[in-house]
């Protein structure tokens, strides 16, 4: 069951206003239908769509995993002990809760199938970017484990696929990141680079390149949210696949209200961007013993309609 404790802000709010505003996911009339079925209840009782909502209100929402959108749930355990999980995920499948998703993710999916009390993302990756997460079993560790990604101690190392050929071996952006403002688009999630913006910094190297594809090796070294995505659409080479990043607002949008199939021409339909997060490094929280968990990008990359010789004779690195 899902739960939020509401804050009243400067207006009054009726409970269908506020399940439109803050879950868009679902049109008015759906969330009408899950309050009359009983789902959606304040305070632990059944609501009116238009009760006005007080500030500390309990909202709970009772979802059963059919409503979801379906999710590739395989993962593979990397490494676990009694103070973290290294789990190396599909590229379909959302780490936490958010939007539409909170059965299907793989915090929730491993508590269920492993028996885990309670987990900690440590830091994220996309819903579909697949490879290596670290994971905290406690709030303790988990907050040992962020001063490290605060401070820029881990190291990550991805792999993607590009659109076009980068021009030159190595490509490093210092570009700022910050979330769009409504002016400048109509998708909030989205990042752009502004001078106003967060420090950002990312390097692309070029590995192999195939029928109009680049194959990257990428380093970052900031932990800005999309930064790869945002900064691959900044030169030119937006990742393949990606959605929203290299993509008219409007393309998402129809992809999010299922009207559009994820085609990309000449590769065909592709339902996931080929981001891959390769190798991640960092200190055990407790030992403090340096640690290294890598991850295949080939066979990830491989299932798709990629030109011929662009993962050719290659292995992780």
């Amino acid at each position: 069951m899902q739960t939020f404790s509401y804050t009243r802000h400067d207006k009054k709010e009726t409970m269908i206003a506020f399940l439109t505003r803050r879950f868009p996911y679902q049109n008015e009339s759906n969330w009408m239908r899950c309050i009359a079925a009983g789902e959606v209840k304040v305070n632990h009782q059944k609501v009116s769509p238009y009760q006005i909502l007080k500030s500390r209100d309990v909202v709970s929402y009772e979802r059963p995993r059919g409503k979801e959108p379906v999710v590739d749930d395989t993962y593979r355990i990397l490494y676990l002990d009694d103070w973290i999980l290294v789990v190396e995920k599909s590229g379909n499948l959302p780490i936490s809760e958010s939007g539409r998703y909170y059965r299907n993710t793989l915090i929730n999916i491993l508590i269920e199938r492993e028996g885990f009390h309670e987990l900690f993302a440590v830091h994220r990756l996309d819903k579909e970017t697949s490879g290596v997460l670290l994971i905290a079993r406690t709030k303790e560790v988990a907050t040992i484990l962020g001063q490290q990604f605060v401070q820029q101690v881990p190291e990550k190392r991805y792999y993607a696929v590009l659109n076009g050929e980068l021009p030159t071996e190595e490509v490093l952006v210092t570009q700022p990141i910050k979330r769009i403002s409504p002016d400048q688009g109509k998708v909030r999630i989205r990042q752009v680079v502004d001078s106003s913006g967060k420090p950002s910094k990312t390097r692309f190297l070029s590995i192999k390149t195939a029928g109009g594809l680049t194959l990257a090796e990428i380093k970052t070294f900031s932990g800005r949210t999309h930064q790869i995505r945002c900064h691959a659409e900044y030169i030119g080479h937006p990742i393949l696949g990606d959605k929203l990043y290299g993509q008219p607002d409007d393309f998402f949008i129809s992809l999010l209200n299922r009207e559009v199939e994820p085609h990309f021409p000449p590769f065909g339909k592709i339902e996931r961007h080929l981001l891959h997060a390769t190798s991640l490094s960092f200190r055990h929280p407790d030992s403090n013993e340096w640690l290294t968990f890598e991850s295949d990008y080939v066979s990830e990359f491989d299932r798709f309609n990629l030109p011929r010789g662009l993962l050719t004779g290659l292995s992780m690195k």
